[in-house]
């Protein structure tokens, strides 16, 4: 009973530690695509771009009348995958290490603000840590392992990017897998787990999007976001300039070519400009353009774009500053709020966000803390396979890979923003705790050995024992080399 009070208090602890942000502003925090989400609920239109399911969960904020139920649900859920996540990857673990790890990630990096907000990626970094401990970690219990399995789907399923993401995963752990027949160090790696997560992300994606447009797909058409990311480097006007001037004809963007944004958000959100004359978000003639000037550039230029959008990638790994668009903004949800959410307006009114957060000070923390991260969590995780661990070094190794494949994903196939990469930033710290902890774990099973206590309960059956007495290996279990 004292045990289940305390796995109760500690829960509330972190969830109430990951929306800090949100109790200091007064209100939840809003992004500028928070108002296609908070709609959504009373109108059923499919935000552009994007798939339904997120949309759908602000049933919460409908029924409450105002954001709040959805953040607290979203950082329950983070809490959630930590807790089972953390678990998997480390027997026994201490609750308080996971308060106390939350503690230090809700402080010194962006991860509460993430969470904070109403946004379909507040939960990215979360539903990453899902995956991995669903490939790398011990197989819970049935209850457990569903819950993991249920929660990193559904996170999974409220942002397009989490979809990309974690299919390159599956890509590098069925590899993994293969490569285990004949490496046997990496048979610790499971496929089937993480799999049925991302099947089930996409049946929850499908089946929403179904709902709210009558038809069954997994993304729509993002012909407009490809276009504006050439835009941005420059290979739109380049093609442009190559075929206007025989053929004005020979595209509807001819007559902007002159008069082009320079960067894609500008071409994509302004109210003026070629995007909006052509017709925007709802043109099918655009898209069609879109589509056919993105072939030509393709065949037309293959190896610039592929090193422009390898640059681009390069560029979304290191950028990581937390608070990129969190700005005021009465001005763009002042009206839906009144219309849908009246009681939470004057809330809304009085929040500190509507008067500017500063965050240009945390800039160089945000950076420093990143890259000395990642240098210590590939320390770690190194030391921690010498001494024979094997699911949290897999883990610190497929954190590097997700973050590799977000600045892909993010950087060369949308455009490059501090957000994107931004969200993920804190999860080399994290990772750096799993190591230390699994440092600190294997040093006490080490000092046991030596006692003369045999402890294989500590270790999972994945951990390979090196350099033990003899005594010791004999009391090892039997998949133990």
């Amino acid at each position: 009973m004292t045990t289940r009070i305390g796995n109760v208090s500690a829960f509330i602890i972190m969830t109430a530690m990951l929306i800090w942000p949100a109790f200091w502003n007064g209100a939840p925090l809003f992004y500028y695509d928070s108002v296609d989400y908070l709609v959504q609920p009373f109108t059923g239109e499919m935000p552009v771009f994007r798939t339904a399911p997120y949309g759908w969960f602000q049933w919460l904020a409908r029924f409450g009348g105002s954001p709040w139920p959805t953040i607290i649900a979203q950082a329950a859920m983070v809490t959630g995958i930590f807790w089972l996540s953390a678990t998997a990857l480390i027997p026994n673990i201490n609750r308080m290490w996971l308060v106390a790890g939350v503690a230090v990630l809700s402080a010194l990096t962006g991860l509460s603000w993430y969470v904070s907000q109403v946004m379909a990626d507040s939960l990215t970094g979360a539903v990453f840590i899902g995956a991995i401990a669903l490939a790398c970690g011990r197989p819970l219990p049935i209850l457990p392992r569903f819950l993991l399995i249920g929660l990193t789907a559904l996170g999974m399923a409220f942002h397009v990017s989490h979809i990309a993401v974690i299919c390159g995963l599956v890509i590098c752990v069925v590899a993994a897998r293969i490569a285990g027949r004949f490496w046997p160090q990496l048979r610790f790696i499971r496929v089937r787990d993480l799999v049925a997560a991302l099947t089930l992300s996409m049946m929850t994606a499908m089946s929403a999007n179904y709902v709210t447009t009558g038809r069954v797909f997994l993304l729509q058409n993002a012909a407009n976001l490809r276009m504006a990311l050439l835009l941005e480097m420059g290979l739109v006007k380049t093609y442009l300039d190559d075929v206007c001037p025989q053929n004005q004809r020979a595209s509807f963007l001819c007559p902007h070519r002159n008069t082009l944004p320079a960067t894609a958000n500008a071409y994509l959100w302004n109210t003026f400009g070629p995007f909006h004359d052509l017709g925007g978000w709802k043109s099918e003639v655009h898209k069609k353009e879109a589509e056919f000037v993105v072939g030509e550039i393709l065949r037309r230029y293959p190896g610039e774009t592929a090193a422009r959008l390898g640059a681009a990638a390069f560029n979304q790994f290191g950028m990581v500053e937390t608070g990129d668009g969190i700005r005021p903004m009465f001005w763009h949800l002042e009206k839906p709020i009144a219309q849908f959410y009246p009681r939470f307006l004057e809330e809304f009114r009085r929040a500190r966000q509507q008067r500017h957060i500063e965050f240009g000070p945390y800039a160089l923390r945000d950076n420093l803390l990143y890259w000395f991260a990642l240098a210590g969590m590939a320390a770690l995780g190194w030391f921690a396979w010498q001494m024979g661990s094997r699911a949290v070094p897999g883990a610190i190794g497929l954190v590097f890979l997700v973050l590799v494949g977000n600045a892909i994903v993010c950087g060369a196939l949308s455009n490059p923003n501090h957000r994107y990469q931004g969200r993920l930033a804190w999860l080399p710290l994290f990772a750096m705790m799993l190591g230390a902890a699994e440092l600190a774990r294997l040093r006490k099973h080490a000092g046991l050995v030596l006692n003369g206590t045999s402890v294989p309960d500590l270790l999972p059956s994945h951990v390979y024992l090196r350099r033990q007495p003899v005594a010791a290996r004999n009391d090892a279990p039997r998949d133990a080399a």
